[in-house]
């Protein structure tokens, strides 16, 4: 099927004269910045939106509390071009070898997800032995925006941003006193929460709680979780604002992959508890605005099998930005990170007797500086240039550049181009957990290059194409062993030059009807796991005063499981609908989830749900 090599000419073609028709602004509908908006990116530097020069596309939390079924990272695969999230459940994403929750970005992610770096309030945020963010942690609620910020980008960033950076912005609505949400429909499924906030003078206090269970669409495929999330707000003057804020979330869930075996009569695939804390100190004046943040996430995994597992991680952060003169700003940080954690399994031994998992506790420190200069020679011109510097106790050391231009018309066009790079620090898994473990590791590496155009001639309306291609070298694979046992071996070798093409319409229709294109090409080259070559988004949102109604969805075309076009899925298409109404302070809605009833796989020998539907209800008192 050819489809995909016609839409992208035809969306260029009709895009301009569309664009340049005028329309009115309507708050109620998707948010869009104008071109003179002032925006913070990752929690790190300040940009105007026609300075910005990067592959990046905010989320509001509005759009979050409306489709999210169960974790914000939903959005960004209905959102952005090249973004591919994947999903196998009713409910919730699971871990380990057969969980999904992978975020890929222009090719890059990997299985279990190590080369999207996720970013909570601007920290990151993963799993202290395996690397991996924790998507069923992160939930729906409080959820102020999501950024996604494509391409490598550890120059500010630092560790795992091969693909690129989805930071988490979370803050409480003070709107609103409390906010009561149920929801339940098919496979057994059902959601309520609880929402409560109050602001005092200078201080907010903050509390959420939901919980979430659903029995799942085939045998052993249930989930439940229960989110408990507060903190507190104190606004000490005009210009810094202190944050202390944590959530705890046990969540249990099945898989069916595991068959009938349950030797130690856990009765779930897995049974795992996180934890999180973070103290933060935002200042922002006429001139400096930045933040400084202690923070930490732990863990404890038990698996049906038995292994078990306990994890940490303690970091440090750092950032300001620094508007030096009108066209001149300077941006920089540190950051310093602990992380490790143990883990065992006393029934998996090696034929000699060893155990398979390695029980040994094991942790690594990582500390990094960066750089930022931003310059605008002309009112139309934007350079902008920076530089990181890591290091690990490994011990390695990694330097990270980035290099972009913009050129901005008076007719609302930009043109850039980057320069990007980025770097991925070997797991504990990979250097000292099961017997393919290699201690001798180097980073994965890669290096972009990006040029596009953006349109945004008024609110409502804006159209971004850019063309993309990624250097990655070092790649960490499992390579069958020379002298075996182990049968593999964890080794850096691969290399992979990927090229691919994003492009985004967002088109208001009418005050009260929007609409919103998406398409991504990707040529992955051997990493072809989860990195699907075409993909088709859309979203049509109608907004009246008592109702709305959303219908998004997308088609996506040669899939594969495994790299080196192992393990081939077939072509989807998924469509997905919510309408609402709405009474003063109560909301009713109804969700279809694949409306088509379309049967198609997450893996080879495993159908993701069909036809759904669930009805829920919103309260929101002021």
């Amino acid at each position: 099927m050819r489809i995909f090599q016609k839409v992208l000419p035809v969306l260029i073609m009709i895009t301009a004269p569309l664009l340049a028709a005028n329309g009115q602004p309507s708050d109620s509908l998707p948010v869009y910045e104008s071109p003179d908006s002032i925006i913070v990116i990752g929690n790190r530097f300040s940009t105007s939106l026609k300075n910005l020069a990067y592959s990046y596309q905010t989320i509001s939390g509005k759009e979050v509390e409306r489709l999210s079924s169960h974790s914000a990272l939903e959005l960004v695969d209905i959102n952005f071009p090249s973004a591919f999230v994947l999903e196998n459940k009713v409910l919730g994403y699971g871990v380990g070898t057969v969980g999904a929750g992978m975020v890929s970005l222009r090719g890059m992610g990997g299985k279990p997800n190590t080369g999207v770096l996720v970013l909570l309030n601007g920290h990151p945020d993963f799993m202290g032995i395996f690397g991996h963010p924790l998507p069923d942690v992160y939930g729906m609620d409080d959820i102020q925006r999501v950024e996604i910020l494509a391409g490598p980008a550890s120059t500010v960033f630092g560790d795992h941003a091969l693909g690129g950076v989805i930071n988490l912005v979370t803050r409480p609505n003070y709107n609103r006193l409390i906010k009561i949400n149920t929801e339940g429909g098919s496979y057994g499924t059902y959601s309520y929460g609880l929402t409560l906030t109050k602001k005092i003078q200078n201080n907010g206090l903050f509390f959420t709680v939901r919980r979430q269970k659903t029995e799942g669409h085939v045998k052993q495929s249930g989930f439940e979780s229960l989110h408990l999330q507060g903190g507190w707000q104190y606004r000490i003057n005009s210009v810094w604002d202190l944050m202390i804020q944590g959530r705890y979330v046990p969540f249990k869930f099945d898989d069916p992959s595991r068959g009938d075996l349950d030797r130690l009569n856990i009765g779930a695939y897995a049974d795992i508890r996180r934890g999180m804390a973070e103290i933060s100190l935002h200042n922002q004046s006429k001139l400096l605005r930045g933040s400084f943040q202690l923070y930490t996430n732990l863990g404890r995994h038990k698996f049906y099998d038995g292994f078990k597992s306990n994890d940490f991680s303690y970091g440090f952060s750092a950032y300001q930005f620094w508007q030096f003169k009108p066209t001149i700003s300077l941006a920089g940080g540190l950051d310093a990170l602990y992380y490790g954690g143990k883990a065992k399994n006393d029934f998996a031994r090696l034929p000699n007797g060893k155990p398979v998992v390695n029980p040994d506790a094991h942790q690594l420190t990582s500390m990094g500086m960066y750089g930022m200069v931003f310059y605008a020679p002309l009112p139309q011109i934007n350079l902008k240039a920076g530089v990181r510097y890591q290091y690990n106790s490994l011990p390695s050391s990694q330097i990270s550049p980035f290099a972009g231009i913009s050129y901005t018309t008076a007719n609302h066009f930009q043109f850039y181009a980057n320069y990007q790079t980025g770097f991925r620090t070997p797991t504990l898994m990979e250097l000292y957990l099961f017997p393919s473990a290699n201690e001798n590791l180097k980073e994965e590496t890669v290096q972009s290059f990006e040029t596009g155009v953006t349109y945004n001639p008024a609110p409502g309306k804006s159209f971004r194409i850019t063309v993309f291609k990624n250097k990655a070298r070092d790649l960490i694979q499992a390579i069958p062993s020379k002298t075996p046992p182990p049968p593999v071996v964890f080794q850096n070798g691969p290399k992979s030059d990927q090229w691919g093409v994003e492009g985004s319409l967002l088109y208001r229709l009418s005050p009260f009807l929007s609409a919103r294109l998406a398409y991504g090409y990707l040529d992955p080259d051997i990493l072809t796991a989860y990195n699907p070559k075409h993909q088709f988004k859309y979203a049509l949102y109608l907004e009246k005063r008592h109702y709305y109604l959303t219908i998004y969805g997308k088609y996506v075309q040669e899939l594969f499981a495994g790299n080196n076009q192992q393990m081939a899925l077939p072509d989807y298409h998924v469509l997905n609908a919510q309408i609402g109404l709405r009474a003063k302070s109560l909301e009713v809605y109804l969700r279809f989830f694949n409306v088509l009833d379309r049967l198609y796989y997450s893996r080879p020998d495993y159908r993701t749900p069909g036809r759904q539907a669930r009805i829920g209800l919103n309260l929101r008192i002021r």
